[in-house]
């Protein structure tokens, strides 16, 4: 099994941090904690478990984080015993070509995408009568035994290699999606995920910031699941305005952000100094980006009681001024990963839906892939991203 993975050796990020200080190229060192692999491959470790081959990859945000060493020495992350090692890759399609004795519902020749990725009970390899109450639920992002150790200590792999061993659990068929379908089903999940934490109501003035791979399907389920609002677009790349507009947007917000938002909202901006609030804002605002100062940012866009779903991320400790959240009464969400959804009077996965709309037609998939890479050139898509993120949407490592 050859898999690309990280080792998270506290010694091993530092380097690299003080490297990438003076150089992008350090990110690309030898001495990098992310590492090309070869192992003999793994016997299934249990009866449920199947072996996939990978067909291709895509490459998230996540991968990013743990490519570029962005992990803070604060954030809620770090009381957690830190695994040594990271398996990276699980926007994934691949071939089933091994299954274990009790496995019920695949067989040799299946395709599957990876569902569950977060260190989950399942994965960790407790029973069910062991699982925590997020997963016994369906919502193993949430999983309250994270920090457990696992109990199989046998390499795995993930996306991001020739293949992969997994729990059944783990995996959703895809049969009946093109490969590119189904490597984008887990980045529109974490995007529908995110929408349906809170759906806009009609007429609600909407605020989707940065249009990258989930910033945009934000748009477009917003718009699915709601036809009747009003969807404005913070991006500061022209490239992508387009595109929003294809997915849904109805206007894309330019110029100094706190005027554009009071222009867009009919709202009030008041100033003194470099101190800027904003009363009569949006109604929603999905942050994408997640990045700097915007959690600052947008609780003052916010309308009072309004809605701020928060779905773009940063790894290090921030600042804000939480007087708005108080005295405006906001409402903030978290949002990450997917799980088990409250849909149409029915309890259901993300990933589900996903794979029923894209078999209905209902999604627009053409145009988020635009790049490719053999995964024997990770490198050169690592670099990519990081140096020329504007010219991409989403990019895939093809592993067969």
């Amino acid at each position: 099994m050859k898999t690309i993975l990280f080792e998270g050796k506290i010694s091993k990020v530092a380097i690299i941090k003080v490297l990438s200080a003076f150089s992008k190229k350090g990110y690309h060192s030898r001495l990098s904690p992310v590492v090309y692999k070869k192992f003999p491959d793994p016997k299934l470790p249990a009866e449920n478990w199947v072996r996939v081959k990978n067909i291709q990859t895509g490459i998230c945000g996540s991968d990013m984080t743990f490519y570029r060493c962005a992990q803070g020495p604060s954030t809620a992350f770090l009381p957690m015993p830190c695994s040594e090692v990271t398996y990276l890759g699980h926007e994934t399609v691949g071939e089933v070509v091994e299954i274990g004795s009790a496995v019920k519902n695949f067989k040799v020749g299946d395709k599957v995408c990876m569902r569950k990725y977060m260190a989950s009970c399942e994965l960790k390899g407790f029973k069910p009568d062991e699982f925590c109450d997020m997963c016994k639920m369906g919502n193993y992002s949430d999983c309250e035994n994270y920090g457990e150790p696992s109990k199989f200590n046998s390499p795995v792999g993930a996306g991001m290699g020739d293949s992969y061993i997994a729990p059944e659990g783990q995996l959703m068929s895809v049969d009946g999606l093109t490969n590119d379908e189904a490597v984008l089903i887990e980045p529109f999940a974490v995007s529908l995920h995110a929408v349906l934490k809170h759906i806009p109501k009609p007429g609600d003035n909407v605020l989707v910031i940065g249009a990258g791979m989930i910033g945009l399907n934000v748009i477009q389920f917003a718009k699915i699941l709601q036809p009747e609002c009003k969807i404005f677009v913070m991006e500061n790349n022209p490239n992508k305005h387009a595109f929003a507009k294809k997915l849904g947007a109805d206007e894309i917000l330019s110029g100094d952000p706190y005027q554009a938002v009071a222009k867009a909202t009919g709202a009030k901006l008041y100033q003194k100094g470099k101190n800027r609030m904003i009363l009569g804002g949006f109604d929603v605002i999905y942050d994408c980006v997640g990045k700097g100062t915007l959690f600052n940012d947008t609780l003052r866009w916010l309308k009072a009681q309004g809605t701020l779903v928060k779905v773009g991320y940063q790894m290090t400790k921030t600042k804000f001024d939480e007087t708005p959240i108080w005295w405006q009464g906001l409402k903030i969400i978290g949002a990450d990963s997917h799980g088990i959804e409250n849909f149409k009077g029915k309890k259901v996965q993300t990933f589900e839906i996903v794979k029923d709309m894209m078999l209905k037609k209902q999604l627009i998939t053409e145009g988020f892939i635009t790049h490719r890479f053999e995964l024997d050139d990770y490198k050169k898509a690592f670099k990519l991203l990081i140096e020329n993120p504007r010219d991409t949407i989403k990019v895939v490592l093809k592993c067969d």
